[in-house]
Formats: structure tokens, C-alpha cells, sequence
């Protein structure tokens, strides 16, 4: 059987205020098309389909209409939920996806009751089944177990009650079928992609790689951006990565989805497909004489520039700008004091005085006289 592992679409997501709709729409145009040319027999998405649990239409429509192709060219998914997703609204969506042959699994089931998904290969001969294991945060572990009377009431750490549950699902599979598990989650000794929520990638999160099953056919991976192979596991498995740069952590990475050839009883082939759609996000230094290179440089990526300056000089951040269209940050870099000085206290400024400091710090420079009118207008009204 042929699988198109994905995860961390992240769909929704801006920078810096900015919409990268157009970017989204492109990958995962080809992500479709990856499917189509490679002839898959599923597309296995392994959670955090949107950037907010709170999604805009524009989002919805992206992944909808993705969803929609996919059906189109008979190419089924199983999809579940990641920490960014709403359990309950793809639960409440479940129904209609299933007419366009999307597979919602958007709680922790028993396998006996839909926790396990199977699938038939397109030619019939060859049977699939995908454990499907949606994000669960530590504190939440016992009302996730609860579907497993015995795991729930002998729960002592969130690692121990996660390989519990991964050998539960494990006891489902078939010698004479590909087996699969789809996990969202972090894997102990894997490397964040730069972008993720930092503190669901703690100790109090990480499942150790061998608690995942070793009778497995492949396991597919969502939660770390950066796509990558997870050692110390008995069964191959991978993260799939995001499909875009998200953010500056994740600049120089290149993103891919995971195309996998399995059989049961056998290892798998896995191998990955680019996907470039995006934009790159790059850094860029040098003084303002340096400007033409910079642009040069910056062509059509989101750049963070790190630009020396002799002295504060008001405004510069803002020529910057508009000059490097494409310019997310700006971050004046001065040269070292012989003796650096140490910081006035704030303490003892009223908060005209505190924001004149503040605003200095951050942009080296005084505030315009609009915008100090504009803080004596709001104090007095709250001070009054």
C-alpha cells in the first residue's frame, strides 16, 4: 500500500500581521498533486489542520477545498486533531466529512469503536489499518484513558499510561495487514523545528521512542515542524514536518511530506517529497550603504534585518521598510559601549517619563510629538 504522510499544516497562520493565504493554497496544491502523481492509496494527516482552534473562513475554505480534490480523485484521508485544532468542532464535522471520504478521528476511541481506521488498497488486495491517537495534553491523559477501564485506573505517568495505550492499540493490528499508527505528539530526542509551542515539548510531554509499537508497518508523526526520522523507535517513524516556514525558527529548512510503500510483514520504503511552495525566511546583514546588496538578497523571501548603526537615528527601522517591502523585522544592532552602563530605574519617573524611556529603548529615538499627545490624551482620561 502507498501512503502521503503530512501533518502541521497550520492553516490560518500569518506573520507579523501578514496573510500567507496565497502560500497555503500553493502547497497544498501540492500536496494534492503528490497524491495524484504518486497514486496513493490514502493521505494520512496527523493533526494541527489549523493554526487557531478559532478558524476564519479563509482557512476553512483552503482546507475544505484540498479535502474536496482529494475526494475527487478518490484518494481517502484520516485525519486527526493536534493541540491547535478544536476536538469538538471536527467532531461536530465529522459527518460531512465522511461524504468526502475524510475520516475524522477527533478523540482518543477504543479500537474496537472507531480508534483504529480500515482501509483496502485501490486494487482490493491489501488491507490497512491506521491506530489513530489525536493530541493529548498530561493533565488530560485520564479522561482520554477512560475508553481503557484498566490503563485509566492504573495511570502512575503520563509516559508509562501513553505506552500503555500505544500497546493497546498495538494489540489491534493484523499480521496480514499494513499497520499504522498516527500519533500527534512529541517523541523524546527529537528537533523542534523552531516555531512550536515550547511548552509542549517539555519533559511532561515527551513519550519515550520506545514506547511506540515495534510491530507497527510505519508510524506517521505530527507536532515538530522540522521533517526527520525518530530514532530509537522499533518500527520506522517519521514527523512529516509543516509545510511552510512558519516562522524565523524554522528558516533553512526544507519542507516535505512523506511518501510511504508498505507491505505487511515487511519494512517500509519512505521517502520524501518537497514541497517549496513557500516563501523562504531569511536573514540579511549589513549597514544602510549596504542596502542595494540587501535587496539583492532578499528577492522574493520575508527577511529579518539586521541592520548596524553608528547611533540611534529616528525613523531608520521605518526607511528600512519601505525600501525592503518584505521586511518582517528590523533589528538595529550599536556598537558595544567600552563600559556598558548600567540601566536607570524606572522607579522613580511618572509614566509620561516611563513611556518617553520605553519607547527609546525600542526604537532609539524619541517618541513623534503625535504619538506623545496622543499618551497625554489617554493618561489624562484615565488619570482624571
Amino acid at each position: 500500500m502507498r501512503f502521503l504522510h503530512t501533518a502541521d499544516w497550520h492553516v490560518g497562520r500569518t506573520i507579523r500581521g501578514r496573510s500567507r493565504a496565497e502560500e497555503f493554497a500553493a502547497a497544498l496544491a501540492a500536496v494534492v498533486d503528490a497524491a495524484v502523481e504518486e497514486s496513493v492509496d490514502a493521505l494520512l494527516l496527523a493533526g494541527d489542520i489549523h493554526d487557531q482552534r478559532s478558524v476564519s473562513t479563509e482557512a476553512d475554505s483552503l482546507i475544505f477545498e484540498t479535502l474536496i480534490k482529494l475526494s475527487e480523485k478518490r484518494i481517502p484521508v484520516i485525519a486527526i486533531p493536534g493541540n491547535h485544532d478544536s476536538p469538538g468542532r471536527l467532531a461536530a464535522l465529522a459527518p460531512l466529512l465522511a461524504r468526502i471520504q475524510t475520516t475524522a478521528v477527533p478523540k482518543v476511541l477504543h479500537p474496537a469503536k472507531g480508534g483504529v481506521v480500515e482501509i483496502s488498497s485501490r486494487d482490493g488486495r491489501e488491507r490497512g489499518l491506521i491506530a489513530c491517537v489525536p493530541f493529548i495534553p498530561p493533565r488530560r491523559f485520564s479522561d482520554a484513558a477512560g475508553v481503557f477501564e484498566d490503563i485509566a485506573a492504573g495511570f502512575i505517568d503520563f509516559d508509562a499510561g501513553m505506552g500503555a495505550m500505544m500497546k493497546a492499540y498495538e494489540d489491534a493490528f493484523r499480521p496480514n495487514a499494513v499497520n499504522i499508527l498516527m500519533a500527534h505528539m512529541f517523541v523524546s530526542g527529537s528537533q523542534p523545528g523552531g516555531s512550536e509551542r515550547e511548552v509542549t515539548l517539555g519533559s511532561d510531554y515527551a513519550v519515550s521512542p520506545s514506547r511506540l509499537p515495534s510491530t507497527a508497518s510505519y508510524i506517521a508523526l505530527g507536532h515538530i515542524h522540522r521533517p526527520q526520522r525518530v530514532l530509537g523507535t522499533g518500527a520506522e517513524a517519521r514527523y512529516s514536518g509543516s509545510l511552510l516556514q512558519l516562522d524565523f525558527g524554522e528558516r533553512g529548512q526544507d519542507k516535505s511530506v512523506a511518501l510511504v510503500e508498505a507491505r505487511a510483514g515487511k519494512p517500509p520504503k519512505v521517502s520524501e517529497l518537497a514541497i517549496d511552495a513557500g516563501r523562504a525566511l531569511i536573514d540579511v546583514s549589513g549597514t544602510i550603504d549596504d542596502l542595494e546588496r540587501l535587496k539583492a538578497e532578499a528577492g522574493n523571501s520575508y527577511v529579518r534585518v539586521n541592520l548596524s548603526i553608528d547611533r540611534p537615528t529616528p525613523g531608520i527601522a521605518d526607511d528600512i521598510r519601505r525600501a525592503l517591502p518584505n521586511a518582517l523585522d528590523v533589528r538595529l544592532i550599536l556598537p558595544e559601549r567600552a563600559e556598558e552602563e548600567a540601566p536607570p530605574s524606572l522607579r522613580g519617573l511618572d509614566p509620561k517619563e516611563q513611556f518617553i524611556a520605553y519607547y527609546g529603548a525600542t526604537h532609539q529615538s524619541a517618541p513623534p510629538y503625535e504619538l506623545a499627545r496622543a499618551f497625554d490624551a489617554v493618561y489624562e482620561d484615565i488619570a482624571g
